[in-house]
C-alpha cells in the first residue's frame, strides 16, 4: 500500500482495500488465542471507533513514512517519547502519586519515540469519528478538532517560555466546563469503596475478587498464580522508596486473569492483584494491574535508523520501554510502577487507580478537545526539554495552517477508516 497522502489538488478519497485490510488483521492477531481473535473481531464490527482503536497498526502502516510529516516537524526536534495510541479513549481520570485528582494521557503500551505529530493526529482523528458516534453536527465536529490542534498549539507557546508549566497538573482548578464537571464527578461517585465494591467480595479470610457473575475476571490456574505470587514478591523488592523511606510492604490476598479490558489489547495476558498494604492507612487494599507489554504496533514501520538509537534504551524489554515511557510523559508516575518476568514475558506492574475513567463520548465537546490538546502537549514536554521550543518553532511558521491541516487529515483518516471498517465488517459477515 502507498502511504496515506493527499492528492496534488488538495483533495482526498478513501482507498477502498479490503484484502489488505483483512490480510493485515488476520496477521497482526494471529498469535492471539481462537476465542480472544473472534471476540476481538466482535468487538472492532461495532463502530468505525472501535476499529480504529482495534487496528492502530494500519494507522502507523499508512502515516509512519508520509511526506505529510515534513510539514510541521518530522525531524530530530520534534521526535520525543509519544504515547503511539494517543485516541481520546486513552486519556482519563486517576490520582497521581501525589493523590492529586488529575485528567491525564494514561496510557502507554503503544509508547515509542517518534515525531509528535503522530500522537495529535491519533487524537484528531478519534475525535472526529466519537463525534460522528455521537451524531454530532459535522461544522461542530471540525471545530472539536480545531480547537484540539490550537490547544496543543497554544500550550506549547506557553511551555516554551514558561517551563515549569509542563509539570502543572491537568486537575479540577486547571480544568474547565465538561471535563471540570466530569472531575467532580469522579470525585463525588469514585474512589476505594466504589472499586473494591466493584471488583471484590468479602470472605472469612478478608476481601477476594468476584469471579461469579463478573465476565471480566477469570480464575489463575493454581501453578500460573504459584509462579505470579513470587514474581510479585521480586517485584516488590525492586520498588523504589518514594514517597517512603523504605519499599511498599503487602501481602497477597487473590489473584485474577483480566479480560474484556481494551479493544487493541484483547486475549493479551493481563492479571489483576488484589494486595493488602502492610503499612498504616486508612485505605490498605489496592489493585494492582500486570499486563503482558509486547512490541508497540508502530515499531516495524520506523526507520531503520530511528529503531537502531531507540532500541538501546530499553534491550529488547517491552516493559522496561513502557515504564520508561510513564516516566517521561507523566507528571508523578505512580509509585506502584515496576516490572516482573513471567513465563519469558515481560509485564508491567501498576496500581489500578480507584478513580479511573474516562470522559464519556457524549460529553466531548469543542472545549473538552481544546484541553486534549493542551494535556497531550503538557506531555510531549515534560518528555524531552528542548521539544517545547523544537515544536514551537516548527509550527509558528504558519499556527493558522498547522490549524487547518490537523483538521484536514484527521477528516480525511476518518474517512478512510469508516471505509475500511464497512469493508472489514461486511467480509466479517460473510464469513470470510
Amino acid at each position: 500500500m502507498q502511504p496515506f497522502t493527499f492528492d496534488d489538488d488538495g483533495s482526498f478519497k478513501p482507498q477502498y482495500r479490503p484484502s489488505w485490510v483483512r490480510e493485515q488483521v488476520l496477521h497482526f492477531n494471529r498469535k492471539l488465542e481462537p476465542h480472544f481473535q473472534k471476540t476481538k473481531m466482535k468487538r472492532m464490527n461495532l463502530s468505525p471507533f472501535a476499529f480504529y482503536r482495534g487496528t492502530s497498526h494500519l494507522f502507523w502502516s499508512d502515516l509512519s513514512e508520509s511526506d505529510l510529516l515534513n510539514r510541521f516537524g518530522g525531524g530530530k526536534g520534534t521526535r520525543v517519547w509519544i504515547g503511539g495510541d494517543a485516541h481520546c479513549d486513552n486519556f482519563g481520570s486517576f490520582t497521581d502519586a501525589t493523590g492529586r485528582l488529575v485528567y491525564d494521557l494514561n496510557d502507554f503500551d503503544e509508547a515509542l519515540t517518534a515525531d509528535y505529530q503522530f500522537d495529535l493526529w491519533r487524537l484528531g482523528v478519534s475525535l472526529v469519528l466519537v463525534g460522528r458516534e455521537n451524531k454530532r453536527d459535522p461544522k461542530a465536529t471540525r471545530r472539536m478538532v480545531l480547537e484540539c490542534a490550537r490547544g496543543y498549539w497554544r500550550e506549547i507557546k506557553s511551555c516554551r517560555w514558561y517551563e515549569n508549566l509542563r509539570h502543572a497538573p491537568w486537575d479540577e482548578e486547571q480544568a474547565s466546563q465538561s471535563l471540570r464537571h466530569y472531575l467532580v464527578h469522579v470525585r463525588k461517585h469514585l474512589g476505594f469503596p466504589h472499586m473494591l465494591e466493584r471488583w471484590t467480595k468479602p470472605g472469612k479470610e478478608g476481601l477476594r475478587f468476584k469471579l461469579q457473575g463478573n465476565p471480566d475476571l477469570e480464575a489463575v490456574p493454581p501453578e500460573t498464580s504459584k509462579k505470579l505470587a513470587k514474581a510479585l514478591r521480586g517485584y516488590a523488592g525492586n520498588l523504589q522508596p518514594w514517597p517512603m523511606e523504605k519499599p511498599r510492604l503487602f501481602e497477597i490476598e487473590d489473584l485474577v486473569r483480566r479480560l474484556n479490558a481494551g479493544i487493541g489489547s484483547e486475549g493479551h495476558k493481563r492479571y489483576y492483584a488484589l494486595v493488602r498494604v502492610k503499612e498504616n492507612g486508612a485505605e490498605p487494599y489496592r489493585i494492582l494491574d500486570i499486563k503482558l507489554e509486547l512490541e508497540a504496533d508502530g515499531w516495524k514501520t520506523l526507520p531503520k535508523k530511528i529503531r537502531r538509537k531507540s532500541e538501546q534504551l530499553w534491550d529488547g524489554d517491552q516493559a522496561l520501554r513502557v515504564e520508561m515511557a510513564c516516566r517521561a510523559l507523566a507528571r508523578h508516575p505512580d509509585p506502584w510502577l515496576g516490572r516482573l518476568e513471567l513465563k519469558g514475558g515481560a509485564y508491567l506492574v501498576r496500581e489500578r487507580s480507584p478513580y479511573k475513567g474516562v470522559l464519556p463520548g457524549a460529553l466531548l465537546d469543542e472545549d473538552a478537545a481544546y484541553q486534549l490538546g493542551g494535556i497531550l502537549a503538557r506531555a510531549h514536554c515534560r518528555a524531552k526539554d528542548s521539544f517545547a521550543k523544537k515544536a514551537f518553532e516548527a509550527i509558528k511558521r504558519d499556527k493558522k495552517e498547522f490549524r487547518k491541516f490537523v483538521v484536514e487529515l484527521s477528516h480525511n483518516y476518518a474517512d478512510q477508516v469508516v471505509e475500511d471498517h464497512l469493508s472489514f465488517r461486511a467480509q466479517t459477515r460473510s464469513g470470510k
